[in-house]
């Protein structure tokens, strides 16, 4: 269970990323925090946001169209 979860879905790219961004630095050290979409694009790009910036991918799930990332931040 992560510590708290964002849903963005129905956003196209940058907002995803933009809100994951915005969230994650609200957050502490160590703690989850797990994105929901439903915009294929924004699978990569949130992904490669939190690696570029130092966080951790835990877990990457979909669900039809559903898509899943937990990230535990640095």
């Amino acid at each position: 269970m992560a510590d708290v979860t964002l849903d963005v879905s129905g956003e196209a790219c940058p907002m995803p990323v933009i809100k994951t961004k915005e969230t994650l630095e609200k957050m502490e050290s160590g703690e989850t925090l797990e994105v929901t979409m439903d915009y294929p694009a924004s699978k990569e790009n949130i992904q490669r946001f939190a690696t570029h910036g130092g966080h951790e991918v835990l877990k990457v799930s979909e669900q039809g169209e559903v898509i899943k990332i937990l990230i535990k931040k640095a």
